[in-house]
């Protein structure tokens, strides 16, 4: 799907403008203050109420301010006190690459906050069914991973995340980076499948996001695991 496309699904969607809205908020709510960089910024609808913030993608769009590679930040070292992505990592070619640059370009107490597609029992087979992007489980990262400049930069794995942060959390920690986990938690267990994501469909009105995410709230400590569709990761340099 095309940049073009993903803005008009948006603007026609409010429920799903209503579920991204409440993770906008949960990514401000983790932010320092200071100057932030946004990592694919895409169609530039990220508020994470920082009015301080340069969004960059892969690709040129009129949503973006730059174009360059998350694995070579185009920019001096302790610059940001932000660096947000959101559905992001899932696609990165070399993640341990990136966080070596994040923390690069980081100040001392700058932080990396994400939200991710979550793989849980009931997401993994939902995402299977209704999802084009592949969930492989026994993904493992390459230390010494170069990048392949032949490959398609919307390649994606959505398992990345899950196995850094939950599954295999020493695996992160093989990062050449001074990064700790603040926060990891999932997200996501019923508004955001019925909207349908940025497919044509929605089930749900917008009306019925905010009650949903209420009670999600009380749901997600007791079977957040089981069938949760997002994660949340913030990272802090030390």
């Amino acid at each position: 799907m095309q940049l073009d496309e993903y803005q008009r699904r948006w603007l026609e969607k409010p429920a799903l403008r209503a579920v991204y809205g409440d993770l906008h908020r949960r990514m401000a709510k983790a932010s320092m203050p200071g100057p932030s960089l946004e990592i694919g910024g895409g169609i530039g609808n990220l508020d994470a109420g920082n009015s301080d913030l340069l969004r960059m993608d892969i690709q040129r769009s009129p949503g973006v301010a730059l174009a360059a590679d998350a694995h070579r930040l185009p920019f001096a070292s302790q610059v940001f006190s932000n660096i947000y992505l959101f559905d992001v990592l899932h696609h990165l070619q070399c993640p341990l690459v990136f966080f070596a640059e994040a923390d690069r370009v980081l100040r001392p107490g700058g932080r990396v906050i994400m939200i991710e597609p979550g793989i849980t029992p009931v997401s993994r087979l939902l995402y299977g069914m209704g999802h084009e992007e592949p969930v492989d489980m026994s993904w493992v990262p390459d230390e010494d991973c170069e990048l392949n400049p032949d490959k398609d930069p919307y390649a994606s794995n959505q398992a990345i995340p899950t196995i850094l942060f939950k599954r295999s959390p020493h695996l992160f920690r093989k990062a050449d980076a001074s990064l700790r986990v603040v926060d990891s938690r999932w997200l996501s267990l019923i508004a955001y499948p019925l909207t349908g994501g940025f497919k044509s469909w929605s089930l749900i009105p917008a009306e019925w996001v905010k009650p949903l995410l209420r009670l999600e709230d009380r749901l997600l400590p007791l079977i957040g695991g089981l069938m949760a569709f997002r994660l949340m990761v913030v990272l802090e340099k030390e």
